[in-house]
């Protein structure tokens, strides 16, 4: 190559690479301006429970925030895989996002899903972990969970139960019991915590495992709570056995979170962070994850994905050894 050459290759080397600086620079000028328009939250559960509840509340207060209307979208089945599933094809630009819990991460393992959580999303921030437990009406013929699996293993195929659908971590923790049990009881599977509660309500199931929907009907006496399943226990309800205090060695820990297609640019995601964390500390907020005993934690993008990836294998493990797997 002549120097006649390379000083040309070198020019025109010199402009491209200037050129594209100049589109990283206007392009991330862009992105400085988000948002420009109204944002979508998809929600993968039936309105009126406890994910839906918190993410309207939440997103209200973020939208102050970020200076545009956050709307709520529910797109509940499969245990908000079909809100996952729907979310994965949007555009990767901050305006279509949605949250999630341990039944999309039990979907990803239980059956055919067109997404996984660990490639095709971008996580964007968790604030908070929900509180778990069994109910059943204060009425019923067992007083404790204790009593309850001593019914169902005396009567087998009589009980039902209702949960926030097939695949979902309640299902998962009560499929789990039933075979370290020895017990045969019928799943009733709802499109949300709402339908669930209001299923034990009309006696249409014995008993309910599911997020805190129950808890005004504990509250009033309508219902006994027999046991939580988190790792500790509820501190509204010190006197109420966790799983683990009771012997079976089940546990369950389920962050809730916020994500988007994978792709979102670092700087919506900074963005959407800083809005949504700040918003944690919105009164309102703070009083509606307290009615449904709702732990507030802050989890940063690359600790919600780390806890997501523990999920994935922690559930895979009780899958596998259930013989759950659909396909």
């Amino acid at each position: 190559m002549s120097r006649r050459q390379r000083f040309g290759f070198t020019k025109w080397f010199a402009v491209i690479l200037s050129g594209c600086i100049l589109f990283l620079n206007l392009h991330q000028a862009g992105w400085a301006q988000y948002p420009t328009k109204p944002i979508t939250v998809v929600v993968g559960y039936g309105a009126g429970g406890s994910t839906d509840i918190t993410a309207r509340v939440i997103s209200e207060a973020a939208s102050k925030i970020l200076g545009q209307p956050i709307v709520v979208v529910n797109k509940p089945g499969g245990g908000s895989g079909l809100a996952l599933g729907f979310l994965k094809k949007e555009e990767p630009n901050g305006y279509t996002i949605g949250t999630f819990g341990g039944g999309g991460i039990i979907s990803q393992k239980m059956r055919r899903v067109n997404y996984d959580l660990s490639k095709d999303f971008t996580f964007i921030m968790g604030y908070g972990d929900y509180q778990v437990g069994v109910v059943a009406q204060k009425d019923a013929p067992w007083k404790t969970f204790v009593e309850l699996v001593e019914y169902a293993k005396a009567n087998p195929g009589k009980l039902k139960y209702s949960t926030t659908g097939t695949g979902s971590s309640h299902h998962m923790m009560m499929e789990a019991l039933a075979k370290q049990q020895g017990i045969q009881w019928t799943h009733i599977p709802y499109k949300g915590g709402h339908e669930a509660t209001v299923a034990l309500l009309g006696r249409h199931v014995d008993f309910e495992a599911s997020t805190t929907e129950w808890k005004p009907y504990v509250d009033n006496g309508t219902f006994r709570l027999l046991t939580t399943y988190s790792p500790r226990r509820n501190p509204k309800y010190p006197e109420v056995p966790t799983m683990l205090d009771l012997g079976y060695n089940l546990f369950l820990r389920s962050a809730i979170g916020l994500l988007g297609p994978k792709g979102i640019p670092g700087p919506v995601v900074e963005k959407l962070d800083l809005a949504f964390k700040q918003a944690m500390g919105n009164l309102e907020f703070k009083k509606t994850m307290d009615r449904f005993d709702m732990e507030i934690i802050y989890y940063r993008p690359e600790e919600l994905e780390k806890e997501t990836n523990k999920q994935l294998e922690f559930f895979a493990n009780i899958i596998n050894q259930l013989g759950l797997r659909e396909d």
